[in-house]
């Protein structure tokens, strides 16, 4: 399926399959570092009352979820992540064996287009550090 696909589509299918892959990372982060509000240290100081439980992130926090409250979240979250993996495998197994049967005029192609890939991953990121993750104080 991925073999036949031409040359720029695989790099296009691979970026939209980090999105799900950084969504589904985080859920399971916020998962499995997730502690109960009443567990954590405040020191008088409280998180928003519709939280069930808080990820810590550097003196700050996260939204966070127990997984015994939601178990179907969970285990979509972890399978959308292993499934996203499996995916982005498969499209770079593709992409190599373009790049192997290209010519080389086209390897400079791929290059360029692999650094395009990897510029917008890091852009994702970002994004993803910089507004999703930022977290905040108790009040």
């Amino acid at each position: 399926m991925l073999k036949g696909a031409r040359f720029p589509i695989l790099h296009f299918i691979e970026v939209v399959l980090w999105l799900p892959l950084l969504a589904s990372f985080v859920s399971v982060v916020s998962f499995l570092a997730s502690q109960r509000i009443a567990s954590l240290n405040l020191k008088g100081k409280s998180l928003p009352s519709t939280w069930e439980a808080a990820v810590p992130n550097h003196g700050k926090y996260l939204p966070g979820y127990i997984v015994a409250n939601h178990p179907a979240a969970f285990t979509f979250s972890v399978l959308g992540l292993v499934g996203s993996v499996a995916m982005l495998y498969l499209v770079h197994r593709a992409q190599m064996v373009q790049q192997a049967e290209a010519s080389p005029e086209f390897k400079r192609a791929h290059k360029i287009a692999h650094m395009c890939v990897v510029a917008a991953v890091a852009v994702m990121g970002y994004i993803l550090v910089m507004r999703v993750l930022i977290g905040i104080s108790p009040a």
